[in-house]
């Protein structure tokens, strides 16, 4: 079936022709250049935060058995997202061919002609404010001389994206020659116009899924740790499951929750006190250094069939007490080691990559089972990954 001809923004009326034309030969390509919620972990990110876990508790002894519980509140600003040579990601170039056979009634057969689009750079930003409230028990028994901590850790976030893209139009290649017959070279323009169109309309949709506010609950963290101290030695192995319990919309660009998808966390930590006593008469006093390593493994998204791959989280610290106060700092990395897969993961792995650093001040309140931590993090060397930078103020209580 025909339809009637539209006047496209070059002014340039072209002839009938299939509706299905340009559609089939341009529109998914189109569309499918400005996914942004594939690719290198599902939308930039993993289930793992760019924010350091140690502070000023990590010089604490092990806690009182009984309960226990942590409230944190985050600001994160996410400020651009990057490829996987460092740099902000853009709107590639393209080169889609024309559809002008059925216009031009053979003269130009389709392909003879392409629309060369230009990349474009993309403006991103995402403040994100965000209350972690984290509730446990810590045994009073004993397994193999250490205790069991049993924790869950409840997100609310508040996100609101800025996403800006400006495609110039793109322009025919090769140039018709002049000396083809005005109608002839009219058909090709037409063509080209109603392909602008579409890579316009392309733009404009990812913009409408991508510039949103949204709030609610992310997704649930339920921890089994066995802890175990000996002197200076503390020692911290266990695993974390994500249960995807947060808003999502796999056709939203921000979301609180990560995905229709679960994640499994083991790991260790360790942390040794280089002086307990904290003699004041030599430079270790106070001191305790830190490490912590585990490996996540993610399921498959069910709503968008897409697999992040497996990562590796890796954080050290070091921390001096003095009196209630207490100051530190730590650096991260996480690391994707296995591909993603499923539909619309990118050839070649397009691995998440992060690093980021930051330092952090702690005080005990005198007499309590508790105190507070004042935490910077600034985000650096990350590859297919949001870049950000991130204050977060925690406070910690055993009761």
């Amino acid at each position: 079936m025909q339809q009637k001809p539209k006047q496209v923004q070059s002014g340039i009326q072209p002839r009938t022709q299939p509706a299905s034309c340009l559609g089939q030969a341009l529109g998914g390509l189109a569309l499918a250049c400005y996914a942004m919620t594939a690719m290198a972990g599902e939308g930039y990110k993993l289930r793992q935060s760019p924010v350091g876990v140690f502070g000023g508790e990590m010089a604490a002894s092990l806690e009182n058995p009984g309960f226990f519980g942590t409230a944190a509140l985050s600001h994160t600003n996410i400020y651009k997202v990057v490829d996987g040579d460092g740099n902000n990601v853009s709107l590639p170039a393209r080169n889609l061919p024309l559809p002008t056979g059925t216009l031009t009634r053979g003269a130009a057969p389709d392909g003879t002609y392409a629309l060369t689009v230009p990349a474009a750079a993309i403006g991103f930003e995402q403040p994100q404010t965000q209350i972690n409230i984290l509730a446990g028990y810590l045994t009073q028994s004993t397994y193999g001389d250490g205790h069991i901590a049993f924790a869950m850790n409840l997100p609310l976030i508040r996100q609101s994206r800025t996403f800006t893209a400006t495609n110039p139009a793109g322009t025919i290649s090769p140039t018709p020659n002049p000396a083809l017959p005005a109608a002839l070279r009219g058909a090709i323009s037409g063509v080209a116009a109603a392909a602008n169109a579409q890579v316009q309309a392309a733009v404009a949709n990812t913009l409408a899924s991508q510039n949103a506010d949204t709030s609610g609950m992310g997704d649930t963290e339920l921890s089994v740790v066995w802890i175990r101290q000996q002197d200076s030695l503390k020692i911290a192995a266990g695993a974390s499951l994500f249960v995807p319990t947060g808003n999502y919309n796999k056709d939203r660009g921000p979301n609180p929750g990560f995905g229709n998808f679960y994640t499994l966390r083991p790991g260790v930590a360790v942390s040794y006190a280089l002086n307990p006593n904290h003699g004041s008469e030599v430079w270790d006093s106070g001191v305790t250094i830190a490490g912590r390593l585990s490996f996540g493994m993610n399921s498959t998204n069910k709503d968008t069939n897409y697999r992040s791959g497996n990562f590796i989280y890796a954080e050290a610290g070091i921390v001096k007490v003095m009196g209630n106060w207490a100051v530190g700092s730590n650096v991260l990395a996480i690391n994707q080691v296995t591909d993603d897969s499923g539909t619309g993961a990118a050839v070649g792995g397009n691995r998440y990559k992060t690093y980021a650093a930051g330092p952090f001040i702690s005080y005990k309140l005198p007499g309590k089972e508790a105190g507070f931590n004042l935490h910077f993090s600034q985000s650096f060397g990350s590859s297919n990954a949001l870049v950000s930078r991130t204050l977060q103020l925690r406070f910690i209580k055993a009761w």
